[in-house]
């Protein structure tokens, strides 16, 4: 901390250590595999990383920013993320936006000019916005864009080389069901609530 500023990425909720907190990390990858990944593409996409230790395909969901074309991801939560670990041992990636599909290789931003697409990342960041707003206040300033550069933030480049396989819309065969409970409950608080009445009446 310099100046009462927290130079530390801001971060939305506690670290997921409990199965909680962890359940609610993982909501997003439901939805992208019930088929339903368009309700979250615009801000939401999903990592596909080698395991570091194993070798197997992990994923997990991330804010991102789209600027001029280029992704920029960031960890809120430091280094401690595996799938910020699992790219720092093998850059290979496979990122979902929605229906969109880009195989890619992660690395830091390294040109001035990238390092203002991350500028831009944090002034249009929700999570940002709410957590550090006296930052967001002071992005001009050098010695917090050099505090930035420390960052564990990642952008891509596309590849062709073999990258871990998409995380694929499975669950969609059950809509079906979904919508058949759905419409049982409902139906069944009809029922309920007619009876109540008519005992009223």
């Amino acid at each position: 901390m310099q100046n009462g500023i927290k130079f530390n990425p801001p971060q939305p909720i506690p670290y997921p250590h409990s199965k909680v907190t962890r359940a609610i990390y993982r909501i997003p990858l439901w939805i992208y595999r019930l088929g339903i990944s368009r309700l979250l593409g615009k801000y939401i996409l999903i990592l596909s990383t080698f395991g570091r230790k194993t070798g197997k395909v992990h994923r997990t969901p991330v804010e991102y920013f789209r600027q001029n074309g280029q992704l920029f991801v960031m960890s809120g939560f430091g280094t401690h993320p595996d799938w910020f670990k699992n790219l720092q041992t093998d850059p290979h990636v496979t990122i979902q936006m929605g229906q969109n599909i880009l195989h890619a290789i992660a690395r830091k931003p390294q040109t001035e000019h990238e390092w203002d697409g991350v500028i831009a990342f944090l002034k249009s960041s929700p999570v940002a916005k709410l957590s550090q707003p006296d930052l967001l206040e002071k992005l001009g300033s050098s010695e917090i864009r050099a505090a930035i550069k420390t960052w564990p933030i990642l952008t891509f480049d596309p590849t062709d080389e073999a990258c871990p396989p998409p995380l694929k819309s499975d669950l969609i065969w059950t809509w079906p069901l979904i919508l058949i409970d759905i419409a049982l409950f409902v139906f069944i608080y009809w029922l309920f609530s007619r009876n109540d009445c008519k005992k009223c009446s």
